[in-house]
C-alpha cells in the first residue's frame, strides 16, 4: 500500500515537474516575442517594490520621532497609502492593455467579417450575394478605416457585372429596357444611404462610370459626388435624390426621374436627356452644355437655375420664350 502511493506521489511530482518546464518554456518564448515589454515590466515591479520598502521609511525618519511604536505606525501608514497609489497605477495600466486586447479582438473580428463578406459575393445563389452586400454595409458604418475599401469593392463590383458594353444601350422603348439585377438595386441602395461623402484622398470616390443602370431606384439617394460618366440611367427614378457635385457627363438620362432632385455643382456635359421628367429641379451652377435633347421647356420646369451653364443658342432660346429667368440665368 505504502509503495502504490509512493509511487503515485512521485508520478505527481514527475508531471508536475513537466508541467513546470513547459510553463517555464512558454514563458520564455513570450519573453523572447517581446523583450522590451517584460523589461519594463521587470523594471517598473522593481521599482515599486523599492517605493514601498524605502520610501516609506526615508519620508519617517525625517520628522525625527523617537518612539519606535510610533515611527513603525507612520512607517506602516506611509506604505499603506504608497501601496493604494501603486495600486491605482496598476489597475490603471491594466485596464489600458485590457482595452489594447479588446481592441485587437474586434479588429479581428472585423477582418474575419470583412473576409466572409467579400466571399460571399462571389457565390452563384443571390440571396448569398445579397447578404454579403448588406454586411458589408454593415461593417462600413461600423469600421470608419474600412469604409472607402468597402466602397470601392461594391462599386467594383458593380462595373465589373452590370457594364454599359453588355447591353443594348441604343434602345428607348421602355417596355424593351431590362432591368438591374436584384444583386446590383441593392448595392445602389446601400451607396444612396452611406454616411460618408467628403472626399479626403482621390481614391474616395464612388466610381460607377459605364455602367448599365436602366431603371435603377433610387429616390431621396444620397448620390453627392458620385462618377456617372457615361452611366446608361435610362429611366431611373432619381427623384429627390441628391446628385450635387456628381459627375454625369456623356451619361444617358433618357426618361429618368428628377423631380426634386439636387443636381447642384452637376457636370452634365453632354448628357443625353431625352424625355427626362425635370419639375422643381435645383440646378444651381450645373453644368449643362452640349447636353443632348434637353428642351427650353424642360428647363422652365425647374426650381432654380441660377448660375447654370447652357450652349448660348439654348440661353438666348429659353430667355426669349420665358423672360423670367434672365436674372438667375445671368446671376
Amino acid at each position: 500500500m505504502a509503495k502504490e502511493k509512493s509511487m503515485a506521489l512521485r508520478e505527481e511530482l514527475k508531471q508536475f515537474s513537466e508541467n513546470s518546464k513547459k510553463e517555464m518554456k512558454q514563458l520564455y518564448e513570450k519573453i523572447k516575442q517581446r523583450p522590451l515589454t517584460c523589461l519594463v515590466c521587470i523594471i517598473v515591479i522593481g521599482t515599486a517594490v523599492t517605493l514601498l520598502i524605502a520610501l516609506p521609511y526615508w519620508r519617517v525618519t525625517q520628522f525625527g520621532i523617537a518612539d519606535p511604536k510610533d515611527l513603525a505606525e507612520m512607517e506602516n501608514s506611509y506604505r499603506a497609502t504608497l501601496a493604494q497609489i501603486l495600486g491605482g497605477v496598476a489597475v490603471g495600466i491594466g485596464i489600458y492593455f485590457a482595452w489594447g486586447n479588446l481592441t485587437t479582438a474586434r479588429e479581428g473580428q472585423i477582418t474575419e467579417r470583412f473576409t466572409r463578406a467579400v466571399e460571399q459575393l462571389g457565390s452563384e445563389k443571390l440571396e448569398i450575394r445579397l447578404g454579403g452586400i448588406y454586411a458589408l454595409e454593415r461593417l462600413a458604418n461600423e469600421s470608419d478605416k474600412d469604409y472607402w475599401p468597402i466602397m470601392e469593392i461594391l462599386t467594383a463590383y458593380v462595373r465589373k457585372n452590370s457594364p454599359i458594353e453588355n447591353e443594348n444601350t441604343q434602345v428607348e422603348d421602355s417596355n424593351s429596357r431590362k432591368k438591374i439585377s436584384p444583386d446590383i438595386q441593392a448595392i445602389l441602395t446601400v451607396i444612396g444611404r452611406r454616411k460618408h461623402t467628403i472626399i479626403e484622398e482621390p481614391s474616395d470616390i464612388i466610381d460607377l462610370r459605364k455602367t448599365y443602370l436602366q431603371e435603377a431606384y433610387l429616390p431621396n439617394a444620397n448620390l453627392k459626388i458620385v462618377y456617372f460618366r457615361q452611366a446608361d440611367l435610362k429611366g431611373a427614378n432619381l427623384s429627390g435624390a441628391n446628385l450635387e457635385g456628381a459627375y454625369l457627363g456623356d451619361a444617358k438620362l433618357n426618361g429618368a426621374l428628377l423631380m426634386r432632385t439636387h443636381l447642384e455643382d452637376s457636370n452634365l456635359q453632354g448628357a443625353d436627356l431625352q424625355g427626362a421628367i425635370i419639375q422643381d429641379t435645383y440646378f444651381e451652377k450645373a453644368d449643362l452644355k452640349d447636353a443632348k435633347n434637353l428642351t427650353i421647356y424642360q428647363l422652365n420646369n425647374a426650381k432654380t437655375l441660377k448660375g447654370i451653364k447652357l450652349d448660348e443658342k439654348l440661353e438666348k432660346q429659353l430667355i426669349d420664350e420665358f423672360p423670367q429667368w434672365f436674372e438667375e440665368l445671368k446671376s
